[in-house]
């Protein structure tokens, strides 16, 4: 596990060191590639590696965070475009984006269902 930690700070570093050189240079070759490197690093030591690297308590924990975060991040963008869409008289440059808030609320929410059914279908409850 710890070695996994690690290797993981590294490939961060180095895809968030090259990420940034290229916003700088203007290219975005250089920063795609650091990507899939980083992402491949990860998923070749993570495949060869024999230590137990995720048990049940984490994956536990992991649910329960994402399931938070997604409540927390849905209610927050469907308010705040609701208020842009009220204040519409106000401010009327950020209607749009009061909308495209709250379509993306609709969207997030909509693909959390999606996905509850899946995996309900697939686990049975």
């Amino acid at each position: 596990m710890k070695n996994y930690q690690i290797l993981r700070i590294i490939v961060a570093i180095f895809v968030g060191t090259v990420v940034g050189l290229s916003v700088t240079i203007g290219t975005i070759l250089p920063a795609i590639l650091a990507i899939i490197i980083g992402a491949m690093i990860s998923y070749i030591y993570k495949k060869k590696t024999n230590e137990i690297l995720e048990d049940e308590r984490i994956t536990k924990v992991s649910e329960k965070a994402s399931r938070i975060s997604i409540v927390f991040f849905s209610i927050s963008i469907a308010c705040i475009g609701m208020l842009l869409i009220i204040l519409r008289n106000e401010y009327p440059d950020l209607t749009q984006a009061g909308f495209t808030l709250s379509y993306a609320a609709v969207a997030l929410l909509t693909l959390y269902y999606i996905f509850y059914w899946y995996y309900d279908k697939k686990y049975g409850s």
